[in-house]
């Protein structure tokens, strides 16, 4: 990306000479002169996701800024971002000229966490709630050719892993080595005050790299389930055992993972973070989370967020809204989803594509996802936790009287939760 003679408080402060000087490197609008700029604050939210899963741009600084061009009735608009330097360094990479389903980027200001990026700004015409399975198939088509755009990326971009800092981390290799157990108990001494450390070996510590401060999260979280002696409906002794077994020697999980080729991974790719538009593209929105690792993390991630949509348009179907977490998420639709990604990989790559191996890690991947997404989620409610024999009871009523009471999670995501772990509890045996 060439330099820019403009600044990023430049275009910040709505300068209309700065934005026509930025308008002046695409060729559709080099002649552009813009006259007034306005800016108004986003938050990239899903009505269709928990908020604790969208990795998302809530987190961030994140405006529209939309242009009044001289001669042009129709006003044209870009997305400005505060972010950190990795993404900030994937667009300057992959977002000029654009890639497959990202964003163009027209300009980066690097700046460690207070790095920026100027976007194209997408529409969301078909929001997620109303997908159908058309366009489900072409979403996951579509990150299917995202991975196979960067086989062996570690090789192409980086020079290896041994590089001093590479551009994009790898999501499990840490530049410093595996943390030490002191090193992480210094990091993080509150949750090793709350008691976790009993549940996470120090093997795990050293097997987990940079994902370690992640397990000493989920490890806080199995103790606050088995301070409530699970919960009714969703999780018992068995599935807390599984984790535990995990938490104690990951390494059964983390082994296939390696042994798979290495893409670039979006990090997050759950429906929240999709944009469909009326021509039929599809984008994958807000790279904070970008890392290099087996495509077969983003495929579950999809997976996992699939059931969270309302599927398929409510008015046609004749049916009241409701929430959307009350979707489930047959074998016949996960089965649909994986074929579809391994023979869009495979359509792309050839034999290149380890289609047969990635098949054979989707449990290592539904074990690894959901020890990282649910339980750090769990550990959050240590503040507040209500007693476990109050717990207990009200979990044992109908979703309508759960969700009269205040201290208990929103009662949509009890029935879905109840498959996430019978999934994974499936997952777990098959390692």
């Amino acid at each position: 990306m060439e330099p820019l003679p403009v600044d990023i408080f430049q275009l910040q402060r709505r300068d209309p000479l700065a934005w026509s000087a930025l308008l002046a490197r695409c060729p559709e609008t080099s002649d552009a002169v813009v006259t007034a700029v306005t800016s108004e604050p986003l938050c990239d939210q899903s009505p269709a996701m928990p908020a604790h899963l969208l990795l998302s741009d809530c987190s961030h600084q994140v405006r529209r800024y939309t242009l009044t061009l001289v001669g042009v009735s129709d006003p044209i608009s870009f997305i400005v971002k505060r972010t950190s330097a990795v993404e900030a360094r994937f667009y300057s990479l992959y977002g000029d000229p654009p890639g497959t389903a990202i964003p163009r980027c027209h300009y980066t200001h690097l700046d460690g966490e207070e790095s920026w990026v100027v976007l194209d700004d997408i529409p969301a015409d078909y929001s997620s709630t109303d997908w159908v399975p058309d366009q489900v198939d072409d979403i996951v088509g579509t990150l299917a050719r995202i991975h196979a755009a960067r086989w062996n990326y570690d090789l192409e971009v980086d020079g290896g892993l041994g590089q001093v800092e590479p551009l994009i981390p790898h999501f499990l290799h840490r530049r410093s080595g595996p943390y030490r157990w002191d090193e992480l108990r210094e990091m993080e001494t509150a949750l090793f005050e709350e008691g976790p450390s009993v549940a996470l070996s120090r093997h795990a510590i050293h097997s987990a790299g940079r994902l370690a401060p992640l397990f000493l999260r989920a490890a806080n979280g199995l103790v606050v389930m088995r301070a409530l002696d699970g919960w009714p409906g969703v999780m018992g002794e068995s599935h807390l055992s599984a984790v535990a077994d995990l938490l104690d020697d990951p390494v059964p999980m983390l082994a296939p993972l390696l042994d798979l080729p290495l893409t670039l991974l979006h990090g997050a790719p759950h429906p929240g973070h999709w944009r469909l538009t009326l021509f039929d593209d599809a984008y994958l929105v807000d790279w904070s989370e970008v890392q290099i690792g087996p495509g077969v993390l983003d495929l579950m991630a999809f997976i996992e967020g699939y059931p969270l949509l309302q599927f398929g348009p409510r008015e046609r179907r004749g049916q009241s809204s409701q929430s959307g977490l009350l979707g489930k998420l047959s074998l016949l639709a996960e089965e649909t989803i994986v074929d579809t990604y391994l023979l869009t990989l495979s359509a792309e790559l050839g034999s290149r594509s380890a289609a047969r191996a990635y098949r054979a890690a989707l449990p290592a991947a539904r074990c690894l996802h959901v020890l990282l997404t649910w339980f750090p989620y769990f550990a959050t409610w240590a503040g507040n936790m209500p007693d476990r024999y109050v717990w207990q009871r009200v979990n044992r009523r109908t979703e309508t009287e759960v969700g009269r009471y205040h201290d208990t999670p929103d009662a949509g995501l009890r029935q879905y939760l109840a498959g996430v772990f019978e999934r994974f509890l499936c997952a777990c045996r098959s390692l």
